[in-house]
């Protein structure tokens, strides 16, 4: 009964010497977002990262983590939540009927979710290939959901290999490059909405391919 109260102190305090490791990946990854962050906002990224590190420190106390390691786990844990959210978000919302003059923000906000989703895939098999993927229990996202995620970013990356060599390009650097769009059209020498529309154009036409494919 004595060592129960000792262990959550060291736990508590071991989390706290990660906190600005915890903000810094929070606020990454909540630029990332974009806007895209109706569904959820910076403080919860900060919760979910440190629940994470908690996760790690508690299933191995003994164990040594690197910055590197418990980053991974932060980025997981929240890419994670945001799927979820945007499941939810989407069977909400966007499969409502909305007036004309609402189309065109609902447009945007869509384009805007499914890029932070594009990411999150792409992601996800990053975190595969990785030498050590760290390893969280999450109801939110079983083997079998995980397996289909890496499934649809082999998929993806096919679908690529079929767009115009500009759309292509441009989509290689949004996501493999993890660029943003300002910095894409600064350098390509284009207009951040052009940037946008080439985007916007070849996710459209990889969602077909998908649709063909029966994948979606």
């Amino acid at each position: 009964m004595q060592t129960s109260d000792p262990s959550n102190k060291i736990f508590a305090k071991t989390v706290n010497d990660y906190t600005e490791l915890i903000k810094t990946v929070a606020r990454i990854e909540y630029s990332r977002l974009s806007l895209s962050t109706h569904i959820i906002d910076y403080s919860e990224l900060v919760n979910i990262g440190a629940t994470s590190v908690y996760v790690v420190l508690s299933s191995h106390p003994a164990a040594k983590h690197t910055d590197a390691y418990l980053s991974t786990a932060i980025k997981w844990a929240i890419r994670n939540e945001f799927r979820r959210r945007y499941k939810w978000y989407s069977c909400k919302y966007l499969s409502k009927e909305f007036d004309d003059d609402d189309e065109e923000n609902e447009e945007l906000n869509e384009n805007n979710i499914r890029e932070a989703i594009y990411e999150t895939i792409f992601s996800i098999e990053e975190l595969a290939e990785a030498d050590n993927p760290v390893q969280i229990e999450d109801t939110a996202f079983t083997p079998d959901q995980r397996i289909e995620f890496l499934e649809m970013s082999k998929a993806i990356r096919e679908a690529m290999k079929g767009l115009p060599p500009r759309e292509k390009m441009v989509l290689e650097m949004r996501f493999y490059k993890n660029k943003k769009v300002k910095e894409i059209a600064t350098e390509l020498n284009v207009t951040s909405s052009r940037i946008t529309r080439i985007i916007q154009t070849g996710l459209d036409r990889i969602k077909l391919k998908l649709k063909n494919d029966e994948l979606l």
